[in-house]
């Protein structure tokens, strides 16, 4: 015992000892550890929405990030008041943008790279050639305000329909001016007879272009 003792202090055993041992496994694993959580690169991609046509942001645009193989990549943004938006934590790679806004036409944006900065995607959506609001007011009792809006001169079509699919009042025209225009329903039937109380579906159709909205009626 006072021999190995000795060849310790002296220096002519020069074997690691055990807490050695453990301190450089404690520092290994540590090393590994880090490389494990060490965050991967991640990029940013930031734009503005705007109308194609008068060139004003447009506000509430849904911005949905699909990979090259068309499936989504889970990020979204919605455009503020100023048309600005951003998505961040995107790995770096190559993206198709889509956006997406009521009355507007969808747009898609492809080939965006993303690297570990920032991209900018600005995009200016064009309008959708109908927009039809809301009936007003609803649920309606008396006349009923129908404002519709197309974006190029084109033929409408307006139907009111009752939940069994019956027709109950309809506006034709062969063509109209674009911009906005107004109908008014009085509550009654193509004949004059005032429509019951319940829900209808209202339809305004041009070109291709179609959308439906509900309406109750009160009595």
């Amino acid at each position: 015992m006072h021999y190995l003792a000795h060849a310790r202090r002296d220096g002519s055993d020069r074997s690691p000892g055990i807490a050695q041992l453990l301190l450089l496994s404690l520092l290994m694993m540590s090393s590994l550890l880090l490389i494990r959580v060490a965050p991967a690169t991640a990029g940013t991609v930031c734009g503005q929405v705007r109308d194609a046509s008068t060139g004003l942001p447009v506000a509430g645009a849904g911005i949905f990030v699909r990979e090259p193989a068309g499936l989504y990549a889970g990020a979204l943004a919605v455009s503020g008041a100023d048309g600005s938006w951003c998505i961040g934590d995107l790995t770096p790679g190559t993206y198709t943008l889509e956006f997406r806004v009521d009355d507007y036409l969808t747009a898609y944006v492809n080939g965006v790279i993303v690297t570990d900065g920032t991209s900018d995607v600005p995009v200016a959506l064009a309008a959708a050639a109908l927009r039809f609001d809301p009936p007003w007011p609803n649920p309606a009792s008396g006349d009923v305000k129908l404002r519709l809006q197309v974006a190029r001169a084109a033929p409408v079509d307006l139907r009111i329909y009752d939940t069994r699919g019956r027709l109950v009042r309809a506006w034709q025209a062969d063509s109209v001016d674009a911009g906005a225009h107004e109908y008014t329903w009085d509550g009654r039937d193509g004949r004059g007879r005032a429509a019951p109380a319940g829900v209808y579906l209202i339809r305004a159709r041009s070109g291709d272009a179609q959308t439906t909205r509900p309406l109750i009626v009160t009595r």
